[in-house]
C-alpha cells in the first residue's frame, strides 16, 4: 500500500471516528437537558441553576464544607467549626489555600442565612409578624 493512501485511509477512519463521537457526545447532551427540564420542582432546579451561575454556593454545601446541621443553625457551633477548619487549612501550616477559601465562603454563606433570620427571629419573640 502506497503512503498517500495510508495516509488518505487513516484520515476517513480518524474522521469517521470522531463524528461517531461526536454524535453520541450530541445525544448525551440533548438527553441530560430533556431530564433538567422534566424535574419535579423546575423552580428548584432554575434557582439552583442561578445560585451555580453566580458562584455561590448552597446552604446544604456549606452546612457539609463546615460539618454543621443547617436546620437548626446554630452560630456558636458554626463559630467554632470555622475557626478551626480555617486554623487547619491555612497555607503557612502546610494547608491548601483552595480549602481555606472554600471554608471562608462556606462560613460567609452561612452567617448571611443568619443574619437574615434574626429580624424574622425577634419579630416571632416580640409577637409581631415578620415583614415582607
Amino acid at each position: 500500500m502506497s503512503l498517500p493512501k495510508a495516509v488518505g485511509k487513516f484520515i476517513i477512519v480518524g474522521s469517521q471516528v470522531m463524528s461517531r463521537a461526536f454524535i453520541q457526545a450530541y445525544k448525551q447532551m440533548v438527553a441530560n437537558a430533556s431530564q433538567q427540564n422534566t424535574g419535579a420542582s423546575q423552580a428548584g432546579n432554575a434557582e439552583k441553576a442561578k445560585v451555580a451561575r453566580r458562584g455561590e454556593i448552597t446552604m446544604r454545601e456549606a452546612g457539609d464544607i463546615l460539618n454543621v446541621n443547617t436546620d437548626p443553625l446554630n452560630k456558636e457551633e458554626l463559630e467554632q467549626r470555622f475557626q478551626r477548619m480555617f486554623k487547619i487549612n491555612d497555607p503557612k501550616a502546610g494547608g491548601s489555600f483552595y480549602l481555606q477559601s472554600k471554608v471562608f465562603r462556606a462560613h460567609e454563606r452561612l452567617m448571611e442565612e443568619l443574619k437574615q433570620n434574626e429580624p424574622e427571629e425577634t419579630n416571632e419573640k416580640q409577637g409581631q409578624q415578620p415583614q415582607t
